[in-house]
């Protein structure tokens, strides 16, 4: 009897045996499998972390990459643009920080920074207490939401060429076509080239003028007569190249920097005792025009298709 009770529990392990090892194949072999995974969602990226010169307080400022993000569209775009424009706006903050990020490029009066909220160091940020300030009450809150949900609904996101982020560089209007940036900067870059911007034309700064005495206009320029103003040579944009004055020879753009123009877009006259400039656009004109994105998002364009028109042959892409 003995003997055959122990059969009995033999043949029940045996019988046991399949389950067991089916379990293990339905349950233990996903779990592995999660475990070795590499995708993102399973193990995803810390977000960058920014050293920041805040110029306004002096002081350095240590915040996430989505944190900075969100200062500088406060502090670069109207809030009360579109939120698509927005979107685009917060992509190409996000890309010019992470690139300065991982070249390691400092400010160099204080290196121990990669950014300053100066935007002539690169790009202008603010504080939520600045911004409030400046627009106070449900108003002010209900746009700091608003900026809030473009940069979240981007987060992580970048724009690449060769997968390296681009020099992610804007402008307010373009006057109405972009520029090459060789044609401001020296670097030829193949995804900031010259595009007709028909989206621009309808922004409030699209055409200003500006009038300076001749007299004066001699002393910033540093001549003893600016009569034979003259441009010499324009870009194919339109945007001038060279100036002539008396035996001097400028740069559009020193022109620009001189006399605080607008753009290196414009014409000169005569009229009188004083030099009048029409000038078209407003900002250096190579990258993403600002009110060209809004004008685009108005007209049912998406952040991307923003991005991809002003920024040529670049793609978006998921940083962390």
């Amino acid at each position: 009897m003995r003997t055959k009770r122990r059969r009995r529990k033999r043949s029940r392990g045996r019988s046991c045996l399949p389950l067991v090892i089916l379990f293990v194949i339905l349950v233990g072999l996903p779990a592995l499998l999660v475990r070795s995974c590499t995708v993102s969602f399973f193990s995803p990226k810390e977000i960058p972390l920014v050293g920041l010169w805040d110029a306004e307080h002096s002081k350095l400022l240590s915040m996430t990459l989505e944190e900075y993000v969100q200062g500088v569209v406060a502090a670069e775009m109207p809030a009360s643009f579109e939120l698509e424009a927005l979107k685009a706006q917060a992509v190409a903050a996000r890309t010019y920080a992470l690139r300065r990020i991982l070249r390691d490029e400092r400010i160099a009066e204080h290196p121990e920074a990669h950014l300053s909220s100066d935007f002539q160091s690169g790009q202008a940020w603010i504080s939520w207490d600045t911004f409030l300030k400046r627009n106070a009450g449900a108003a002010g809150v209900a746009l700091q939401r608003k900026i809030k949900r473009a940069v979240k609904q981007t987060e992580g996101i970048v724009a690449l060429y060769d997968d390296e982020p681009i020099l992610a560089v804007y402008h307010s209007s373009s006057g109405g076509r972009t520029e090459n940036s060789e044609h401001y900067w020296s670097e030829s870059l193949p995804y900031l080239r010259s595009v007709d911007d028909p989206y621009s034309l309808k922004a409030p700064n699209h055409y200003s003028t500006a009038t300076i005495q001749l007299s004066n206009l001699a002393k910033v320029l540093d001549v003893s007569s600016v009569k034979n103003f003259k441009v010499v040579e324009r870009y194919p944009s339109g945007r001038v190249k060279t100036v002539e004055v008396g035996e001097k020879w400028f740069s559009g753009r020193e022109i620009r920097q001189r006399l605080s123009l607008r753009s290196t877009w414009f014409t000169a006259e005569i009229l009188g005792n004083e030099m009048v400039f029409s000038v078209w656009g407003y900002g250096h004109g190579v990258g993403m025009s600002q009110y060209g994105a809004q004008a685009m998002a108005g007209a049912g364009y998406g952040y991307s298709e923003i991005l991809q028109y002003y920024y040529q042959g670049i793609e978006l892409s998921q940083a962390y």
